[in-house]
C-alpha cells in the first residue's frame, strides 16, 4: 500500500493531458472561437453552426468550460456558450492579436510527431516529415505552399507576445529604418510599423515566402511603410537599415553555420 498522503494526482493530469491538448486543438480547429466571437450560442446552435455529430454537444463545450476556454451562462439546452476574455482574444481569427496559427499546426502536424517520441528517443531519427520522404523539413516545407503559410501563421503564433514587447518598450526614436531578417509573414516589421509611425521597415525573407508576407502585410494596412525583400542571408547582402533584427531562426543551424 503507499504511504498516507502519497498523491498520483500530478502523474495521472500528466499522462492524460493529452485529451485536454486535443480537445482545445479540435476547437481551433473547427474555428469555435471564431464563431462565439461574434454571438453566444448554445450547445444546439455550435453543433449545427460546426456540423457536429449531436452526442458532441453539449459534451464538448462544456469540457472547455471546464478547461476554462469558454463561458456557460445558464444550464441546460438553453445554456450559452462565449469566449472568455483570453480566447476571445487570442484565438477569435477576426482578431489582429489571434495566435491560433501555432495551435492549428500543433494540431495538424506536430500531435502526430509527438505520438512517435519513444521510436525518436531509441533511433534519433527525425519524426517530422523527413521520416517518410529523407528530405529536410524545410525542403518539405518549402515544396508545398499551404504548408509552408500554415507554418510562417504559426511561427507568427508564438512571435506576437515578444515582437509586441519589443515595439513597446524599445526607443526606436533614432532610427528610420528597421530590417527583419526571416520576416516570414513580416509580423515584426507590422507591430513596429504601427507602435512607430516613423519606421521604414523591411521584411527579408526566401523568395518562396515573399508572397504570403505581402498578403499579410496589406491586410494590416501598413504596406505604406513595411516593404518586402527576398534572398538568402547566407549567399546575398541583406538590405542596408539602422536596425537589423533576427527572431526565432538562428537555432536552425549549428554554431558553425552561423
Amino acid at each position: 500500500m503507499p504511504p498516507v498522503g502519497a498523491d498520483p494526482s500530478h502523474i495521472m493530469q500528466v499522462g492524460m493531458g493529452f485529451m485536454a491538448s486535443k480537445t482545445l486543438l479540435s476547437a481551433v480547429e473547427l474555428e469555435l472561437f471564431t464563431r462565439l466571437g461574434r454571438e453566444a450560442m448554445t450547445a444546439a446552435e455550435i453543433a449545427a453552426a460546426l456540423d457536429l455529430d449531436d452526442r458532441a454537444v453539449p459534451d464538448f463545450p462544456d469540457a472547455l468550460v471546464a478547461l476554462d476556454f469558454l463561458e456557460r451562462d445558464g444550464e441546460g439546452p438553453a445554456a450559452r456558450y462565449s469566449n472568455t476574455e483570453a480566447t476571445g482574444l487570442f484565438l477569435d481569427k477576426a482578431q489582429p492579436s489571434y495566435i491560433g496559427g501555432i495551435l492549428e499546426m500543433a494540431n495538424t502536424r506536430l500531435y502526430r510527431f509527438w505520438a512517435d517520441l519513444s521510436e525518436g528517443l531509441r533511433t534519433g531519427a527525425p519524426q517530422n516529415e523527413a521520416k517518410q520522404s529523407g528530405v529536410g523539413m524545410f525542403e518539405e516545407l518549402y515544396s508545398d505552399p499551404d504548408r509552408l503559410e500554415q507554418f510562417m501563421h504559426a511561427m507568427a503564433g508564438i512571435s506576437m507576445g515578444n515582437f509586441q514587447m519589443l515595439a513597446d518598450q524599445f526607443d526606436f526614436s533614432p532610427y528610420e529604418t528597421v530590417c527583419d531578417v526571416g520576416g516570414a509573414t513580416g509580423q515584426l516589421c507590422t507591430a513596429l510599423a504601427t507602435r512607430h509611425p516613423h519606421l521604414r521597415c523591411t521584411s527579408y525573407d526566401l523568395p518562396v515566402v515573399e508572397p504570403i508576407a505581402k498578403k499579410a502585410i496589406a491586410a494590416a494596412g501598413v504596406a505604406d511603410r513595411v516593404t518586402t525583400a527576398a534572398g538568402d542571408f547566407f549567399a546575398d547582402p541583406l538590405p542596408r537599415a539602422d536596425v537589423i533584427t533576427m527572431g526565432l531562426i538562428l537555432h536552425d543551424w549549428n554554431l558553425d553555420r552561423k
